[in-house]
């Protein structure tokens, strides 16, 4: 009975792209390029803004050689190469620089992609971990002399910029884990101590401030990334 005058079943399978005939694979090859073409439009803006960025960069260092009379590799080599040291001195210094860059990108990018408050405390304090890491770098508060500036109103500045980080949103600041913050800021501060007592008055190991410089920036960093994770992963709205 069964199986007479039935018409057995096809099944349809799409075309192999590489089984079709040439019209159909250049059909195929063109779609790929238009779209791969219709991926690259907005890099445009991108391009512009990174031709932007090595205009502003280049041009403050042609500026900054012209002003000094010193020649632009002077500026644009690895400071090693032009003092002619070894390949790790300043290593630890620049893994600081490392660290607090990475916390501040972080915590930055994560405020653009949040639409609550979390935004200014991640804003604040990825703009003040920056800021610390540029002074790292270029010794800001150091040079704060040729701008007429005490250096104790360069970390003041600081300290406004980390309260207001802080008050932000005082009630969720107190279910981060502000432990790591605390001592993060109270090694800094206590760099700063050791940094200002005159040589001789204690009897401190060469590079201690140095050192609770570093630990402090380890503390730091980790908070500023656990909060950028804590708010990524909290999908609850109105959290912060």
């Amino acid at each position: 009975m069964g199986g007479i005058g039935q018409v057995p079943l096809q099944v349809s399978t799409p075309p192999d792209p590489v089984a079709s005939p040439p019209a159909g694979r250049s059909r195929i090859l063109a779609q790929l390029f238009q779209e791969a073409l219709h991926a690259q439009v907005p890099a445009a803006l991108w391009a512009g803004a990174a031709l932007m960025l090595a205009a502003i960069l280049l041009g403050g260092a042609y500026y900054v050689a012209a002003v000094t009379g010193n020649p632009i590799g002077m500026l644009l080599r690895d400071a090693n190469a032009i003092a002619e040291q070894p390949q790790y001195f300043g290593a630890i210094d620049y893994a600081e620089v490392v660290l607090m860059t990475g916390a501040a990108s972080i915590a930055l990018f994560t405020a653009t992609l949040k639409r609550d408050r979390s935004i200014l405390f991640l804003a604040l304090g990825g703009t003040l971990s920056m800021l610390l890491a540029l002074d790292n770098l270029y010794m800001l508060h150091e040079s704060a002399w040729r701008f007429h500036l005490n250096e104790q109103v360069i970390f003041g500045c600081y300290g406004l910029l980390l309260a207001l980080t802080v008050l932000t949103n005082f009630r969720r600041f107190l279910q981060t884990p502000f432990v790591l913050l605390g001592i993060g800021t109270g090694l800094f501060a206590a760099a700063v101590l050791a940094d200002a007592i005159p040589p001789g008055i204690l009897p401190l190991p060469r590079g201690f401030e140095d050192s609770l410089e570093l630990v402090g920036t380890c503390f730091w960093s980790a908070y500023f990334v656990k909060c950028s994770r804590d708010v990524l992963r909290d999908r609850r709205p109105g959290r912060w």
